[in-house]
């Protein structure tokens, strides 16, 4: 059962960012979702440094949070403003 609830943590953590940058690219405001995108690779960056030296933070859960919830927000941001960029080229072809 903690299986799926892993599973679904994961699914929600890259279901609403990809939500928002698919809206955030069709309404043309790139400059905020490179923004955005920056913000959790950055996150992801932080986590996994934390997760390798003695900062503070217990690594294990470092390494959690970098690869349950940091990493699928990206890569669900990522797919979300590609998806919004090519539905903005598709709405103003020439």
């Amino acid at each position: 059962m903690a299986d799926l609830a892993v599973i679904a943590v994961m699914f929600v953590s890259a279901m609403i960012p990809f939500a928002v940058m698919a809206r955030l690219m069709l309404a043309q405001k790139s400059g905020f979702a490179l923004t955005i995108i920056s913000v959790l690779a950055a996150g992801v960056a932080i986590f996994v440094f934390a997760s390798t030296t003695p900062v503070g933070i217990d690594p294990i859960f470092a390494i959690g949070v970098a690869m349950v919830s940091m990493l699928p927000a990206l890569i669900g941001a990522g797919a979300g403003s590609l998806l919004g960029h090519l539905l903005l080229r598709r709405r103003f072809k020439d």
